[in-house]
């Protein structure tokens, strides 16, 4: 269940990520992590558990795809905070907002 998740978030990055910026192979492949990194951000919400500390993963990952994204924006330094900033507050409020996606 959840690498169906992690995969679905990453084919729907990579496709519309790809309107936006290109279907080039790097592009694609950039972009298909970053949504995996998301798609990762709702594991601890499916299988609660398997997770000693939800909001540190949640958060990890969050950050790491909102830096993701930046670095494909071709960010600057100011970028790169906002990046972490919405990555922290993303990824501490996972639970409040992953309720309300519909999951497969």
């Amino acid at each position: 269940m959840i690498i169906a998740i992690v995969a679905g978030f990453a084919l729907a990055f990579a496709l519309l990520g790809g309107l936006s910026i290109g279907f080039s192979a790097p592009a694609l492949a950039l972009l298909s992590v970053a949504g995996a990194l998301f798609g990762a951000i709702a594991a601890p919400e499916i299988e609660p558990r398997a997770f000693r500390r939800p909001v540190l993963w949640q958060i990890g990952f969050a950050v790491a795809g909102c830096l993701l994204v930046a670095a494909l924006l071709g960010a600057d330094a100011e970028g790169y905070g906002l990046a972490v900033a919405l990555g922290l507050i993303l990824g501490f409020f996972a639970p409040s907002w992953i309720k309300h996606l519909t999951l497969p």
